[in-house]
């Protein structure tokens, strides 16, 4: 609401740091929120409805009826390969669970990485957030995507692993079973593999998007999964 910033901007006295503020808290929450046309599908595929809401456009990275467990680790220590801080947010579960793409996008990353194991990164269509899956399954990391393939929010894109915290290939080298997820922020392309990255502590969002659920649908035919809903706005 324009009106309501320009109030708000003025009891902030115009101050440099709320401008700031609100081109952070639109980077981060700017493409969650908005008009979306959305199909959702039973279990054999087929559209039940249709419907345009205004609301969340984004997902819950679990997707609904498997069991999660989390806790706010952003800025923990890691000492594998280097001390360093931890830049994501861990999602425990079990083997196998599908992983749901937060928001729609791109796919910009797809391959092996020592530290985050199998991984797929996903840059937001207004190039702001990039999403960073991580620890992805052993021999069967991914479902149906590839480098530069368009995908949906609340599409299944992989299952949950332990990989990486290794230089050989799908190798399981992480003890307890996890997704790794990362927010990245991204304001000028240098940013996006530069000394100046910023990474957002994705717990909170996380809860938030815990009410936005896509349920997971494994067609019999070819093994791969589905989701319950699908986005049918123009840009994807």
């Amino acid at each position: 609401d324009t009106s309501l910033r320009g109030s708000v901007r003025e009891l902030a006295n115009d101050q440099v740091i709320y401008d700031r503020y609100v081109k952070v808290y639109d980077a981060v929450l700017g493409g969650m929120l908005g008009e979306r046309t959305v199909e959702h599908l039973d279990e054999d595929g087929k559209a039940v409805n249709r419907e345009t809401t205004y609301g969340l456009m984004a997902y819950y990275p679990i997707a609904a009826g498997y069991y999660c467990s989390e806790f706010d680790d952003f800025g923990n220590e890691r000492t594998w390969g280097y001390k360093r801080s931890h830049l994501g947010h861990d999602m425990v579960g079990e083997l196998g669970t599908p992983i749901v793409a937060v928001e729609s996008g791109y796919v910009e990353a797809l391959g092996w990485n020592k530290y985050g194991g199998w991984r797929v990164g996903i840059r937001s269509f207004d190039n702001k957030r990039y999403y960073y899956y991580a620890h992805l399954r052993r021999g069967h990391p991914y479902n149906d995507i590839y480098e530069g393939k368009i995908v949906s929010a609340g599409e299944i894109i992989g299952f949950l692993g332990k990989t990486g915290y290794s230089t050989v290939e799908d190798t399981d080298n992480i003890v307890t079973p996890h997704l790794h997820i990362g927010l990245q922020l991204i304001f000028s392309p240098e940013q996006k593999d530069g000394d100046e990255q910023i990474w957002v502590d994705f717990y909170q969002i996380s809860k938030f998007l815990s009410q936005n659920k896509a349920t997971a649908y494994k067609d019999d035919s070819d093994g791969r999964f589905f989701s319950s809903v699908r986005l049918t706005n123009s840009e994807i």
